[in-house]
């Protein structure tokens, strides 16, 4: 055992004595810390979920609105049956409304329409002898409830008229302060949000369209579980903090809001104070019981922690020991697994190098002109693959081929081939992935070899050939390869052409998806070839 961990060891069993005295505290403190965390939580949750149901509203009175703004008639049957699926998906709603804008209590708006009342001092429902503008309730779900409110003037009130005129104005959904409920109402506030109704042929005002809420209810349905937790108080800053709801009891309002946690949302077009104060149990101390035991048994507690953290150093020193080994192994095989490929592709290119010693050879022994010229064509076609492989073994990893140094070693043996011609490769430093190195390697080598066989027939003039690479995009490369030799014939067609070598070409070229074009004329000969090549490029180089 080594110094360190006894030092370890030891520091563990002091730490532990003291943490044994503290223990109590600390575990106390932790419950404390539940407690906040418990209320920081129920208060995040239910700021959401007010300001979700506030949503709602919102969305359920846009809705209405353009309901009646592309409807013409709507029954109370009808308007049941599309304010149904909202009456569901509100929390705490009261009521649906829809109030039908009137100028005067005319005759025909009598036999239109139910009486239009308002309320009085006391609250109760009385007949509107008044003049002016009306925004009776004509339809309201539930209906059976409510009947009474059927033909109740919304803009006789004050605090309603304020809101009507304001999403009249502006033509948003409005929020009325908070108001007395004028059914079923037990002293607690309500609030209205309310829409007009545009008739879009007239463009006037149709009506208004409304949702009231008592705000128990609002508040009791959508916070049911934050209220086990937390006592909420709610005031309408717009309104001069004026309250809304409180879930104290009257004799209970002194000091209430010492302890509030105090968000502020948007309600429609209103701001709310939301007062949120935990319940007693949350802000007590906890005096858990458990902090008594761990206080006892602290000293055996420190004692099996470190017999504990003792068998897992151990265990991670073996681990780390198991961890080292294997991945110098992965390392000596993946090593010897790329000595064993660049091996491969060495030995393929010698191979390949020995075949085309053994064509020279049956040169030496043919009369015939063609044989021998085929067998030139098919030794430059396996040059062309020897070089690919060499460049793969030279490869750091064994994985792409230098495209600029590829160029060069076979313009250098074209040029042992046939000493009639000069070159010039201006090509960036790409790699060619192996999937199109052995294709592309023909390809170039037979465009190559085609020009210098029968682009110069006078070898006398100064005959150059041209290669230019360059990225055309992220992902493609496009090789230009142009001579100044007497150019094809006018009849050729590269699609038609029947020598064996265009045969390799379109070939290899439909093999790796390259696209090969061509212009010619009596001055020269230009071939065009775009591939597809993932392999990042570097700085250009320049060969001659």
């Amino acid at each position: 055992m080594t110094k360190s961990l006894i030092a370890k060891y030891a520091a563990i069993k002091l730490l532990g004595t003291g943490i044994s005295v503290l223990a109590f505290f600390t575990i106390n403190k932790t419950y404390e810390d539940r407690n906040k965390a418990t209320i920081d939580n129920t208060v995040a949750k239910a700021e959401l979920k007010l300001a979700e149901e506030l949503n709602k509203i919102n969305l359920v009175i846009e809705s209405m609105a353009f309901f009646y703004e592309n409807t013409s008639e709507v029954s109370q049957q009808l308007f049941d049956r599309f304010t149904n699926p909202f009456i569901k998906e509100l929390n705490g709603i009261g009521a649906l409304e829809w109030a039908p804008k009137v100028n005067d209590i005319l005759e025909k708006d009598l036999e239109r329409l139910t009486i239009i009342t308002k309320t009085n001092a006391a609250d109760s429902l009385i007949v509107s002898n008044a003049k002016g503008l009306h925004y009776p309730i004509q339809a309201l779900n539930p209906i059976a409830s409510l009947q009474k409110a059927i033909g109740y003037d919304l803009y006789s009130d004050e605090i309603r008229r304020t809101a009507i005129d304001k999403t009249i104005q502006t033509q948003q959904v409005a929020l009325t302060a908070p108001m007395s409920l004028v059914l079923n109402n037990n002293g607690v506030p309500g609030v209205m949000a309310v829409k007009s109704v545009s008739d879009t042929i007239l463009n006037q005002t149709k009506g208004v369209v409304a949702a009231v809420y008592r705000m128990d209810a609002l508040v009791g349905n959508t916070l049911a579980t934050e209220l086990n937790i937390l006592d909420i108080y709610i005031s309408d800053e717009t309104s001069e903090s004026e309250l809304l709801y409180s879930s104290f009891k009257e004799n209970e309002g002194n000091g209430i809001l010492n302890n509030a946690i105090t968000k502020r949302i948007k309600a429609v077009d209103r701001l709310w104070d939301i007062h949120f104060i935990p319940k007693p149990k949350y802000l007590s101390f906890p005096h858990a019981f458990e902090s008594y035991l761990v206080l006892i048994f602290g000293l055996i507690s420190t004692l099996l922690l470190t017999y504990t953290i003792k068998k897992r150093d151990g265990y991670n020193d073996r681990l780390e020991a198991r961890v080292r080994l294997r991945t110098a192994e992965l390392e000596a095989s993946n090593e010897m697994k790329e000595n064993l490929l660049r091996e491969i592709h060495h030995r393929v290119k010698n191979n390949l190098q020995i075949t085309s010693s053994l064509m020279n050879m049956q040169k030496r022994k043919l009369n015939s002109q063609e044989a021998v010229s085929a067998l030139e064509d098919s030794q430059a076609r396996i040059l062309a693959i020897a070089l690919t492989h060499q460049k793969i073994y030279q490869d750091k990893d064994s994985k792409a081929v230098n495209l600029p140094e590829y160029l060069n070693d076979l313009m250098e043996h074209t040029k042992k081939i046939s000493s009639s011609f000069s070159y010039k490769i201006d090509c960036p430093n790409i790699s060619i992935d192996l999937d199109n190195a052995v294709p592309l390697a023909l390809i170039i080598s037979e465009l190559a070899t085609n020009a210098v066989k029968h682009a110069y027939p006078d070898a006398t003039r100064y005959n150059e050939l041209l290669i230019n690479v360059e990225r055309s995009s992220k992902e493609e490369v496009s090789l230009t390869m142009l001579d100044n030799g007497q150019g094809l014939p006018d009849d050729f067609d590269i699609k038609n052409a029947e020598g064996i070598g265009f045969e390799i070409i379109r070939a290899l070229c439909r093999q790796i998806s390259a696209k090969l074009t061509y212009e010619s004329n009596p001055k020269g000969t230009q071939f065009n070839l775009i591939f597809r090549n993932t392999v990042s490029n570097g700085m250009p180089q320049i060969g001659k």
